[in-house]
């Protein structure tokens, strides 16, 4: 027997001993181009809800164990919301556009539109105007706070 063949018969038992073996496998989250299509919206995960005077609907892909980091889909009618001084933005949010747009008005007055086929990243404390006529979005947001304790 080779030293390499011994040292790796005694790391399996050592990872039997700890019983290692049972461990839980961590896999990649796939969204299909199917349900990147739409479909996502359609599953039982789906969460439909009336924000912001129009209907949204959240398709939850991943949330960390620790519940800061999320990603998903979102999709959403026409809104116009105002993100106020305090607290500002509440999350740190990257976004890339499937459909649709959006416009953001920063708080010194500059503003930018994002269409479909394009992205951008809120910083968490960001204040302005967003508004839409509707957009499809994937999202992906970082919330420190939202760390379970």
């Amino acid at each position: 027997m080779t030293a390499s063949y011994i040292r790796g018969a005694l790391v399996v038992a050592a990872m039997v001993l700890a019983g290692a073996t049972h461990a839980e496998v961590i896999k990649p989250i796939k969204s299909t181009r199917t349900e990147i299509g739409g479909a996502i919206f359609k599953g039982p995960d789906a969460k439909k809800a009336k924000e912001h005077g129009t209907t949204t609907i959240d398709a939850i892909t991943h949330t960390s164990t620790d519940g800061a980091f999320q990603t998903g889909m979102y999709k959403s009618g026409a809104m116009r919301e105002e993100i106020a001084a305090a607290p500002g933005y509440p999350v740190e949010e990257f976004l890339y556009f499937l459909s649709g747009s959006v416009k953001l008005t920063s708080s010194d007055g500059s503003s930018m539109v994002v269409h479909a086929g394009e992205s951008v990243t809120i910083p968490k404390g960001w204040t302005g105007v967003f508004e839409t006529k509707g957009y499809t979005k994937i999202y992906v947001v970082y919330d420190p706070s939202a760390i379970k304790k």
